[in-house]
């Protein structure tokens, strides 16, 4: 296995807790909880710290790799059940990826494109990195967070025109705690992506040191879908925003500065192939990694064609519905991913501190690297 510099894995942890909110987030918080978007999120700073936490914990304190620690510490049979399951849950991520970006594009850019082209233009080079390694896949993430993302986030702030108005995240207060308490796991769900550093971290240069790019990471989430939500709610009020099918596309489209800069979505387009190949990519090597993990395969490149056709299968046939996307977004994946990258992780972090002996320090990870 090739090794990923901390910067890159920064990336890499980066890009996959942002792509799918900058995308959908507004949309579902401003459906949920209103105005109060930016409320959530300073709401789910605390258990999103805790996430990053129990990541670093397991990590340190484990020998194997990501579905492989399962088995370490849960036995064989626990372990290989539980690393099926997750197959299939970063399968999900996966096909989920797929499908929200055809949707983005369909539906604003090029509505009679045929799904299997537009798909095959998304999973071809994806395919091709994964099949070139870890390695290139990284250094590539490392370019698109370079370039997309300040190109993302200036296509946002481009959208505080004069018809902005700040008092559309007023009033605070008249919310339900229930609806909060939904966006907090909505948006925890989301940083909950950062399990795969459970199967890269091991592999970085610097291991020591994986606990501040991991925090580092996690800021840079909480400030970009802080800003994510804000926008589309001062400039459009969240009555508006919540029947945007992408708000943010709508703030690309409607960017009119003097007169002569206008028209700008094809850029939002451009930098949001970047961020959807990258989440694609990693997700789907896990994939595959876990599928050899836990098979016991000697290579997990032959799983690549194999999955590759599963989900374009897969994300066809979920396609032409939004509809019933945006249901899923909203009431079901979030639990998916909540229970098996958020709940799992910190039961398996308790089980490693009960059968851990007393006075053994942790760091087993970290220290041999």
């Amino acid at each position: 296995m090739a090794k990923l510099t901390n910067i890159q894995l920064f990336c890499i942890l980066f890009v996959t807790m942002a792509v799918t909110p900058y995308q959908v987030l507004a949309k579902l918080l401003a459906a949920n909880v209103a105005q109060h978007g930016w409320v959530v999120i300073i709401g789910s700073i605390a258990p999103g710290l805790l996430l990053v936490w129990i990541y670093y914990y397991i990590l340190v304190n484990s020998r194997r790799t990501f579905p492989g620690m399962l088995e370490e510490h849960l036995g064989t049979l626990i372990g290989k059940a539980l690393g099926f399951v997750y197959i299939w849950v970063f399968f999900l991520v996966v096909v989920m990826s797929l499908v929200i970006f055809a949707n983005f594009f369909l539906s604003n850019v090029l509505p009679g494109m045929p799904i299997s082209i537009l798909l095959i233009f998304i999973i071809l080079p994806a395919f091709y990195a994964l099949r070139n390694g870890l390695e290139t896949t990284a250094r590539v993430i490392e370019i698109i967070i370079m370039t997309g993302y300040p190109l993302a986030m200036v296509l946002l702030f481009l959208g505080l025109g004069p018809e902005t108005d700040w008092s559309r995240l007023m009033p605070i207060g008249s919310f339900a705690m229930a609806d909060i308490a939904k966006g907090i796991m909505l948006v925890s769900s989301y940083c909950s992506f950062m399990i795969v550093v459970l199967t890269l971290g091991p592999f970085c240069h610097q291991p020591r040191l994986l606990w501040r790019w991991m925090l580092s990471a996690y800021g840079l989430f909480v400030f970009s879908v802080l800003v994510m939500v804000v926008i589309p709610i001062v400039a459009y009020g969240p009555a508006l925003t919540a029947v945007q099918t992408f708000p943010i596309f709508n703030i690309a489209r409607a960017t009119n500065i003097a007169g002569f800069i206008h028209n700008i979505e094809i850029i939002l387009v451009s930098a949001v192939m970047p961020g959807v190949f990258a989440i694609l990519a990693v997700f789907w090597f896990v994939t595959c990694y876990s599928i050899q993990q836990v098979f016991g395969l000697q290579d997990y490149r032959v799983m690549i064609g194999p999955t590759a056709i599963m989900a374009g299968i897969l994300a066809v046939l979920l396609v032409p519905n939004i509809h019933f996307l945006y249901i899923m977004l909203d009431q079901i994946f979030p639990w998916i991913f909540i229970t098996i990258f958020g709940i799992f992780p910190v039961i398996l972090a308790l089980v490693i501190r009960v059968k851990r002996p007393k006075g053994t320090p942790s760091g087993t990870t970290a220290d041999k690297k």
